[in-house]
């Protein structure tokens, strides 16, 4: 199964869509900051939130709950605005994400008893094609990606990059 997380009006078919609000194709409806999430655990193969994370009050606690619903080596797909573009300073928006976001220790992510490791991430100066795919600015992409600390240090207040995709797979323990 797979989760379209936060969908708005944007649903997916093969997902189930879930929003706050009841909208057409939302199968169902629920506020993120509310926990534990309506759904079993270990339920989903994927986990697609676009445009979502930085508007919730607990990142930490969202995450430790997409560990919860999802099976092992499930994967989770996020995009948010990127921290020095001015969307990212938009009314509602409560957190900012650069490249190392998810990184504590190596490629490893841990929230509480949650652990998540780092397949992808990029960055993107514009509106990106797709998930973790170039739009016009691929050329510019491909450097800001492959220099991304000299980007952060140096750049980013400059040319401010859109958007950021990171692309995770949950670790569930082993006993």
């Amino acid at each position: 199964m797979k989760l379209n997380l936060g969908c708005g009006e944007k649903t997916k078919k093969g997902y189930v869509n879930l929003d706050i609000r009841k909208l057409p194709n939302v199968d169902v409806i629920h506020d993120l900051n509310k926990f534990p999430y309506p759904f079993d655990d270990d339920s989903f193969d994927e986990i697609y939130m676009s445009h979502v994370l930085e508007h919730l009050e607990d990142p930490k606690r969202v995450m430790s709950e997409l560990w919860r619903i999802s099976k092992d080596k499930g994967k989770i797909k996020i995009i948010c605005p990127y921290f020095s573009h001015v969307s990212a300073y938009m009314w509602g928006h409560k957190n900012f994400l650069r490249y190392e976001s998810f990184n504590r220790i190596g490629k490893i992510s841990v929230f509480g008893n949650s652990k998540f490791r780092v397949l992808d991430k990029k960055i993107f100066l514009s509106q990106s094609k797709g998930f973790l795919k170039s739009g016009k600015s691929w050329l510019i992409d491909f450097l800001i990606n492959k220099f991304p600390y000299f980007y952060e240090r140096w750049l980013c207040w400059i040319f401010p990059a859109k958007e950021i995709h990171f692309l995770l797979e949950v670790e569930k323990w082993k006993n």
